[in-house]
């Protein structure tokens, strides 16, 4: 009998403890009311930042660029006008460079720069160092090489604040984009 006396003290002070821990549950969502007045403390204080250019939303900026394609038959350079946005003025170079990358749509024109990624494009002192990679199975022949290099030189050129463009492969300077042409480090603009 003492047995089950215990055994019922035991479950009555679990039920107890059980209905004691609900009974602070609404001191505890008080709590988290509390706890939760922090962010919208916080979000009040928002506004005044967001006149901060820093987190404002900026519109793209649009830009009609020269782009630079092969003909049908891959043997000369044909130059179309195309429409760019960006967000940042850093973004302007890469953005006008993956325009070589798709030919423009109900045209027979070859995307020369369909193999090319562009990594980076930084501009310092009116030098502009790109940094690419070339897929291994879209690589060209010497002429298409050529036409590809001045493809890449053309868009850039028409940039009046980039002087010299200096093409790296993989971070690195290389001797040749795909194995056919000299690659001058750096490009001057005429060239």
């Amino acid at each position: 009998m003492q047995k089950y006396t215990i055994r019922s003290l035991l479950i009555i002070g679990a039920v107890a403890l059980v209905f004691s821990g609900c009974g602070q549950k609404p001191t505890s969502s008080g709590n988290n009311s509390q706890a939760s007045e922090p962010p919208a403390t916080n979000s009040q204080t928002t506004p005044p930042s967001k006149g901060d250019p820093a987190t404002v939303e900026k519109d793209p900026i649009r830009l009609q660029i020269k782009a630079y394609y092969g003909d049908e038959q891959a043997t000369k350079l044909v130059e179309k006008e195309v429409s760019i946005s960006y967000k940042d003025e850093k973004d302007k170079y890469t953005t006008a460079l993956w325009t070589l990358k798709k030919a423009p749509q109900d045209s027979n024109l070859i995307p020369l720069a369909d193999s090319l990624g562009f990594k980076s494009a930084v501009l310092k002192d009116k030098q502009l160092t790109l940094d690419l990679t070339v897929s291994g199975e879209g690589r060209l022949g010497s002429g298409g090489e050529a036409m590809l290099l001045e493809a890449l030189q053309k868009t850039i050129f028409q940039f009046s604040e980039v002087d010299t463009l200096d093409i790296l492969v993989d971070g690195k300077p290389a001797e040749s984009l795909m194995g056919h042409m000299d690659l001058p480090h750096p490009m001057k603009r005429g060239k």
